[in-house]
């Protein structure tokens, strides 16, 4: 997916791979589904469709657009601007115009929406043949491997071959499992979109998957990259350690961003809810932060903020970013770290922040919480839980509150507090001409 951080110049000087419009006009039909686009949106009877595309397919959007007005009599709408997370579903862009549901192209994070939505995945060619033998050589090698159960993921763009890489997949390795792409309906045992089934077809929950070598929360993963033929093992110990040394940062912490980047999840508002909650039962602060598209200048405006936690799809590339100046976790981390009915260390990582909800497998009640010390382990000092006490002292004197003495010392101390407004000391001015041309070159500028 797109990376969230980067500056708004970037999305102009990045180079883009266009896909030609002339080879995608032959197979219109077949390559972006319009047939069973058509059917979905005349049997719901919509009136209002948003037709969201990545930047890559913007040079073919009008030809698609006439393909599904000629069957279907509705008001659609082109959603382009998406250059930073291609792979959500733009509700907000949709609620503009007040659509009634959103077709969406290209890689996709399957997050839920409140919104129907009708995924058309990418559909890239593939050897299955090579891809099969490629596995086969780079496990045969591997004996710890080889004598263990595997499960193959594959990418939403290899959905439209799923049949005969599974037939594939099975006809090797019977014993093994797939990671299935089922996201039309919410389904028990669903993950990211998938669900893990067998030759059999029968379902699993993910958990089977710590029993298992993955290819693509399990023992071990191999990458396999089709277009280099490369099939590499990712190493997961840094990314864990990273990740408790973030819980750690989260205990630390005073006051707490709660960092809004996606409003696609139907959940987001529950998900707030908690988090907020975590932090009011330690004694910490929350905010809510909305920037739009994040980026380090952005939340260098806010330096009061000790850490965010970052309310996103699974797929998001901000978490692992070392460019901002206060670090970013999932909100799974501030739970493991602020909620100690959890394990302090867990094996698992959730990065789904609905499967933290009350009713999903990975939900917890949040513990009560006492006032006490601990040890912080990464600055080796003493760190306080402060808990607001309902109940009155009746045996000493109660100290004063000095919290509204301090408000607004974060704000004077800053060395730029924003734009004076001077109400009623500025002079009144009749408009004058500005400068003619562009900023490379006005027109009063030398050559």
């Amino acid at each position: 997916m797109a990376n969230f951080t980067l500056d708004g110049k970037i999305c102009i000087e990045r180079e883009l791979n266009i896909i030609p419009v002339e080879s995608e006009i032959d197979n219109l039909n077949t390559r972006f589904d319009i047939e069973q686009t058509c059917k979905w949106i005349n049997k719901n009877q919509f009136k209002k469709v948003c037709l969201q595309f990545p930047d890559e397919l913007l040079g073919i959007s009008t030809n698609v657009y006439e393909e599904i007005k000629k069957q279907t009599n509705v008001d659609l709408y082109i959603l382009g601007d998406t250059s930073y997370a291609s792979c959500c579903v733009d509700i907000v862009a949709a609620m503009h115009v007040e659509s009634d549901a959103i077709v969406h192209y290209g890689h996709s994070c399957f997050s839920k929406t409140e919104l129907p939505t009708y995924l058309v995945h990418h559909k890239t060619s593939l050897d299955i043949n090579e891809v099969m033998s490629t596995i086969s050589l780079s496990l045969v090698s591997n004996t710890d491997v080889s004598s263990e159960k595997l499960c193959l993921f594959y990418d939403a763009e290899y959905e439209h071959i799923k049949e005969p890489l599974s037939k594939s997949w099975f006809q090797q390795y019977p014993q093994s499992y797939m990671a299935i792409i089922d996201c039309m309906e919410p389904k028990p045992n669903q993950y990211l979109g998938r669900i893990i089934k067998n030759k059999s077809n029968q379902e699993f929950p993910i958990d089977v998957l710590n029993d298992c070598f993955c290819i693509f929360i399990a023992k071990q993963w191999y990458l396999l990259d089709p277009a280099s033929n490369m099939f590499d093992v990712i190493e997961e110990t840094v990314w864990f350690k990273r990740r408790r040394y973030l819980i750690e940062k989260c205990k630390d912490a005073n006051v707490i961003g709660i960092l809004m980047c996606t409003l696609a999840g139907d959940q987001t508002k529950d998900i707030i809810s908690r988090m907020k909650q975590l932090c009011k039962a330690n004694g910490k602060k929350s905010y809510i932060v909305s920037v739009g598209k994040p980026n380090v200048a952005k939340l260098a405006n806010f330096p009061e903020i000790d850490i965010y936690v970052m309310i996103a799809c699974p797929e998001n590339s901000l978490y692992d970013e070392r460019n901002f100046y206060k670090p970013l976790v999932y909100p799974f981390e501030l739970e493991v770290a602020l909620n100690s009915n959890r394990e302090p260390y867990p094996a698992l990582h959730v990065i789904d922040y609905n499967e933290l909800l009350p009713g999903k497998k990975h939900h917890c009640d949040i513990s009560e919480v006492f006032e006490g010390t601990d040890v912080s382990l990464i600055t080796g000092k003493i760190r306080e839980t402060k808990v607001s006490s309902q109940g009155t002292c009746k045996d000493l004197i109660e100290k004063e509150n000095w919290e509204l003495e301090s408000i607004g010392h974060n704000l004077q101390n800053r060395s730029w507090k924003g734009l004076e407004q001077k109400l009623g000391e500025s002079d009144v001015k009749i408009a004058e001409g500005g400068r003619k041309g562009i900023p490379i070159q006005y027109n009063d500028e030398p050559n």
